[in-house]
């Protein structure tokens, strides 16, 4: 029988699924909060980042928000592939980010518009740092589940 890498294997215990739909919920609210701030913020022409960065910025915080509780709460709905999705999302991010800091830096793109909105490369800035947040979330998650297990097996 083959094993699918990004299948979802379905090895949560009840407490787990429980754990889960708290943080669908707390993503759900997130999500539907920023969008009414942003919708209020339009309504008073009020433009906080260009284009469809705004768009890109309220989901990829609602997605911030719902990995680090998984990797908080230790909610792995596919197992040993859930690392692998940490790694290559903050190494995206850690590109993202570091692209838009020399872009700025060199002078290429400016970080905020006239108005004071991000312009795409101060969105980007953002997005890359909430990709590696995830990262550091994750690997912070590791470290202290080892020094736990450590000092545990020491007493």
């Amino acid at each position: 029988m083959r094993k699918k890498f990004f299948g979802c294997r379905n090895e949560l215990d009840e407490r787990q699924l429980l754990q889960r739909g708290d943080v669908f919920q707390h993503g759900i609210i997130l999500f539907f909060v920023l969008l009414l701030a942003n919708a209020f913020l339009k309504e008073e022409g009020v433009v906080w980042a260009e284009g469809m960065w705004e768009n890109l910025l309220i989901i990829w915080s609602v997605i911030t928000l719902c990995l680090g509780e998984y990797a908080i709460k230790e909610i792995y709905p596919m197992g040993g592939g859930m690392t692998v999705i940490y790694v290559l999302e903050g190494a995206c991010g850690a590109f993202l980010f570091i692209m838009g800091v020399v872009e700025v830096s060199m002078g290429w793109e400016p970080l905020a518009l006239e108005g004071g909105a991000l312009s795409r490369t101060g969105a980007q800035i953002v997005q890359g740092f909430l990709m590696v947040l995830l990262l550091l979330v994750f690997c912070g998650k590791k470290v202290y589940n080892h020094r736990k297990e450590t000092q545990d097996n020491e007493t």
